[in-house]
């Protein structure tokens, strides 16, 4: 994002002249048993580390395993839990920013900010490189949006079948058949995209 957080705070202390890098026995102090227990065990670290981010997902080790857990590992689904993790970003740094503000720290604030718009910007641009692609290849047979097409249309047949006081059984019937009909669906309807898409060209 064009340099982290800690430059630009760092950058904004030098120019307002209040900046003047400790020195290194400062850092951890001078008591070297809390020097040793903050840096003899990076271990330690990481497995914490992990911790919390298992606990950040819900039980997944990473956004990766999450996405498959969810059955988000499609192009759309990817890309716009991606969006979705951005946007949460933006929801930290806007809490941040108003803590900041509540304590007085006009100028961090002011960072926090410009950050927070940097990374909406990048959302967006995110989604609007989505459409691009959709327009440029079509429809996604394995789009979760699909899912929501298909429970659409079949809650549509199912409330037909209700009003006109059809006989559960023939209902049932129906699906089943339909079901089987559809057991190949996304090869079939890929294949009619691309019937199309010749036909277009």
């Amino acid at each position: 994002m064009g340099g982290s957080n800690s430059d630009d705070f760092k950058k904004a202390d030098i120019e307002h002249g209040e900046f003047s890098p400790a020195p290194a026995g400062l850092i951890l102090g001078d008591n070297s048993e809390e020097e040793t227990s903050l840096t003899s065990s990076p271990r330690d670290v990481l497995e914490l580390r992990k911790k919390l981010v298992k606990q950040h997902y819900r039980g997944s080790s990473s956004l990766v395993e999450k996405l498959e857990n969810e059955g988000r590992n499609s192009l759309e689904g990817l890309v716009m839990s991606l969006v979705d993790e951005v946007v949460k970003e933006t929801d930290s740094l806007l809490a941040n920013e108003l803590v900041s503000i509540q304590e007085g720290n006009l100028r961090d604030a002011s960072i926090i900010s410009y950050k927070r718009s940097e990374v909406l910007e990048k959302a967006i641009k995110a989604v609007q490189a989505k459409q691009v692609f959709e327009k440029e290849n079509g429809v996604d047979v394995d789009s979760p949006s699909m899912l929501v097409v298909f429970k659409y249309f079949m809650g549509k047949v199912q409330d037909v079948f209700k009003g006109m006081n059809t006989d559960d059984e023939l209902s049932d019937t129906f699906f089943r058949t339909l079901a089987s009909g559809l057991s190949d669906w996304k090869k079939e309807l890929g294949s009619e995209l691309n019937d199309l898409d010749k036909l277009d060209g």
